[in-house]
């Protein structure tokens, strides 16, 4: 397995129908973004970390390897607490990898902190916690993530609520998969992507 790929964390939120009634457009619209960020991710040559889940999650990391992704991570916590886990084991299906996380907690911390980048395709409450844990990770210095990338067309309101971009402004991104790159061949977030990878390889990394 490659060691030279990013790492890119993905959240968003696991029910699509309640997406679409937040941010108005149709299920099948949301379904088509989620499967061109997808393939952004695995044109882009990184190592793509999910939380082990339906919805937008597990559209992004189908299309990934649907598009020759080459290091899927499904994080899955050992044991069902705080909140059980069963539900979820079926969608750690396809993993290059399962990190097996000591419970939901470390699911949800670890895939914003442990990664170079974190993509966010919408927001719901879980979301939100993920955010928070990424404001406390910038505030305290902890944590490897440098970049927070939002996928505007899948935000409510089209960008972070101000809470999160008064303290994250300096990593934060607005993207989107339907605007060329001024090189005509990429997106705007794959170009973004591929010039944070040629970066963040030589960054010094935490232990993971």
């Amino acid at each position: 397995m490659r060691n030279d790929l990013i790492k890119v964390g993905v959240i968003g939120p696991t029910d699509i129908s309640n997406l679409s009634k937040q941010i108005g457009k149709p299920e099948i619209i949301i379904f088509e973004i989620l499967k061109e960020v997808g393939k952004t991710l695995a044109d882009s040559d990184c190592e793509l970390w999910v939380n082990s889940d339906k919805g937008t999650l597990f559209e992004v990391a189908r299309a990934y390897k649907e598009f020759g992704g080459k290091k899927l991570v499904i994080l899955y916590p050992k044991k069902g607490e705080p909140w059980p886990k069963a539900h979820a084991e079926p969608y750690t299906k396809g993993a290059d990898v399962i990190r097996r996380e000591k419970n939901w907690f470390w699911c949800n911390y670890n895939v914003v902190s442990l990664p170079d980048i974190c993509v966010c395709v919408g927001f719901s409450p879980g979301v939100f916690s993920e955010l928070a844990y990424i404001n406390w990770d910038k505030r305290l210095k902890c944590g490897n993530l440098k970049m927070l990338i939002g996928i505007a067309e899948l935000l409510r309101g089209g960008h972070f609520p101000y809470e999160f971009r008064s303290e994250l402004g300096k990593i934060m991104f607005l993207m989107s998969t339907r605007v060329k790159s001024s090189n005509g061949s990429d997106n705007i977030f794959g170009s973004l992507l591929k010039e944070a990878r040629n970066n963040y390889l030589n960054y010094p990394k935490n232990k993971d």
